[in-house]
């Protein structure tokens, strides 16, 4: 057998980066036109990562392979932050089997982790048992793909086009993707209209070339924060913004996971930020420049890729000096633009 040639390889995984966000945006234009009726929209996966389109429209039920370390939350109009609704399916079961009854589309990151796969095989049987349509989605050399072949025999599960990403879906989903597949650009610049004319979402969607898309999001920063204690979570659902904690510590998600320039603008900071410490999928950063104005602080960075199977979080550490004794710094705005492969 021939190895694998290591630049198709490269460009395979590289392209799967950007699978998410070609889920986040397919997902939302289903939800978008009424497929799913009374039924949820439930995510399937072993990292913590947001999809905030499909999330404008309409409520997801995250189902965990293990618990989550963070809490996150969703704005809600003229009130407090509601806490996102994520089930550990090790530690709550009967939770997970109720929502997937529920569910009318089950989206479904195949880990890389065998054991975890085979916990979210087990999970997606569930929904199919439920009727709901069925996406998975994956690179393609994923050891936990294995977990899933008889879920695919069981569903007459369809292979789809995904650029470097696989992709398997319910006859349903799969004559809704049409011969475009996941990757298609038309149903991606009419979505992002769509959510921009009904101020559902902030997205400016622009075509590149080879099919590939630039995506700038602007979104609400209360989507992103994730607490990492009980006592920030209070402050973050009570004050309903996207806060550092009292020591300048601060985490936050990151959309779809995919490498992107980031704009934020950090507010109440009290010194300057230039020292601040900045980590993302194992890496640390440093930003691209910081520029002071009467808002705050605005951070520009070049955040690299989530491999799944790993949270899509930026963990970042303001200077003690920049911190304020009588409150909390917080990111005012977020700006996020992504070129897909």
């Amino acid at each position: 057998m021939n190895a694998p040639d290591p630049a198709a390889f490269a460009a395979t995984h590289r392209a799967g980066f950007f699978m998410n966000a070609w889920v986040d945006l397919f997902a939302a234009n289903v939800a978008r036109q009424g497929a799913l009726g009374q039924g949820l929209a439930v995510v399937l996966t072993d990292s913590l990562c947001v999809m905030p389109l499909l999330e404008s429209q309409t409520p997801i039920g995250w189902i965990h392979t293990s618990a989550c370390k963070f809490q996150d939350f969703i704005p809600v109009a003229h009130g407090q932050p509601s806490p996102r609704v994520r089930v550990d399916a090790a530690s709550q079961p009967a939770d997970a089997s109720r929502m997937l009854r529920r569910a009318s589309l089950c989206l479904a990151a195949v880990s890389p982790d065998r054991e975890r796969a085979a916990a979210i095989a087990a999970l997606a049987a569930k929904a199919l048992q439920a009727r709901a349509a069925l996406l998975l989605f994956g690179l393609p050399q994923s050891a936990g793909w294995a977990a899933f072949d008889g879920l695919v025999r069981q569903g007459a599960l369809q292979p789809v086009a995904a650029g470097g990403a696989q992709v398997l879906a319910s006859a349903s989903l799969a004559g809704t993707l049409g011969d475009s597949g996941l990757n298609d650009v038309e149903r991606a610049l009419a979505l992002a209209g769509q959510l921009s004319r009904a101020r559902q979402a902030d997205l400016h969607c622009e075509r590149l070339e080879q099919g590939q898309l630039k995506l700038r999001l602007r979104i609400d920063p209360v989507h992103l924060a994730a607490a990492g204690s009980v006592t920030l979570a209070h402050h973050l659902a009570h004050e309903g913004r996207a806060l550092f904690n009292s020591r300048g510590l601060g985490s936050f998600a990151v959309p779809w996971g995919a490498p992107c320039q980031a704009r934020l603008l950090l507010r109440n900071v009290r010194a300057r930020i230039d020292t601040l410490q900045i980590a993302m999928a194992g890496q640390s950063l440093a930003p691209l420049a910081v520029d002071y104005t009467e808002f705050g602080a605005f951070l520009k960075l070049a955040l690299p890729p989530v491999e799944p199977g790993c949270d899509a979080l930026l963990h970042m550490s303001l200077p003690r000096e920049a911190v304020p004794n009588d409150g909390f710094c917080d990111i005012g705005a977020a700006e996020f633009t992504v070129e897909t492969a």
